[in-house]
């Protein structure tokens, strides 16, 4: 992969792994020239998460929960998101089927940031819907994406973003059932949340066959394990804890982090030295 745009991956990465690690700042994304755009499949991906990630945060807003940090980064992550949106809109090879769902998306996160700074116990729900329209509309656009790509990191890079994503479904879930008490015993949630444990714990399986025997990345599926077993153990619960939902906040976060190195990894970039620093 040529150097400019190994910096540019590495930037993009940079940021938004400074976004999902808990305590730190995010920092100005050095060598990210305004005139370039992040890699199509990587770009959809962060912003697939960072769409889930800043409803779980207003969620967390709306519950008390590491508040004064979670209001700060739900900036964050709106801000990436609207850096996402516009280097998606400056990709000038998009087929018909990827404008059409970039399009849709478009729509939808409109919907989105008008309805999170509305967000209260009475409304969490009908955010939560909102929400998952957009999701829906961003994995046809990753999907394809991923199927227009001849990257040949595209399939790695692919699952594990949607294993990010899927840490962060299941966190939103779980707040939403506490932000909202009346929610607790709704089957659709149940069934969104059995769901996305089962396609979870499959995609580690992929991930662990697709390392192989490269020891930088199995290392990370290793950690990647250990992280699901404890955050299997705070989603089980049917009522929780405070303690419990801060532990599922940052557990999805520090898988959502782990997974953006498997794709650091995945595109030959170099292992981040502070990734594991005072964990």
């Amino acid at each position: 992969m040529p150097r400019s745009i190994n910096t540019l991956f590495f930037s993009t990465l940079f940021i938004f792994c400074a976004a999902v690690h808990p305590g730190r700042a995010v920092s100005a994304p050095t060598g990210y020239s305004n005139n370039e755009v992040s890699p199509p499949l990587l770009t959809a991906g962060i912003f697939r998460i960072e769409s889930e990630r800043s409803y779980k945060l207003s969620l967390q807003v709306a519950l008390g929960i590491l508040n004064t940090q979670s209001i700060s980064d739900r900036d964050q992550s709106l801000m990436l998101i609207a850096r996402a949106r516009k280097d998606l809109a400056k990709v000038t090879d998009k087929t018909s089927k990827t404008t059409k769902a970039f399009s849709r998306v478009n729509a939808a996160l409109d919907d989105q940031m008008n309805a999170l700074p509305k967000l209260t116990a009475s409304t969490a729900s009908a955010t939560y819907d909102i929400n998952e329209d957009l999701l829906n509309k961003l994995n046809f656009l990753s999907f394809a994406l991923e199927a227009e790509t001849n990257d040949t990191a595209s399939r790695i890079v692919g699952l594990a973003l949607r294993q990010a994503s899927l840490a962060q479904r299941m966190a939103k879930i779980v707040l939403l059932r506490s932000v909202d008490k009346s929610l607790a015993a709704k089957q659709g949630l149940q069934v969104d949340l059995a769901q996305s444990i089962i396609e979870f714990t499959n995609g580690l399986a992929l991930l662990t066959q697709e390392a192989g025997s490269d020891r930088l990345l199995k290392d990370r599926v290793v950690l990647a394990q250990s992280q699901w077993v404890f955050y299997q153990t705070a989603l089980a619960p049917k009522v929780n804890s405070s303690n419990n939902l801060r532990d599922i906040s940052t557990t999805s976060d520090r898988i959502a982090e782990l997974m953006v190195e498997i794709v650091r990894l995945g595109y030959a970039l170099p292992p981040d030295p502070g990734l594991y620093a005072g964990r």
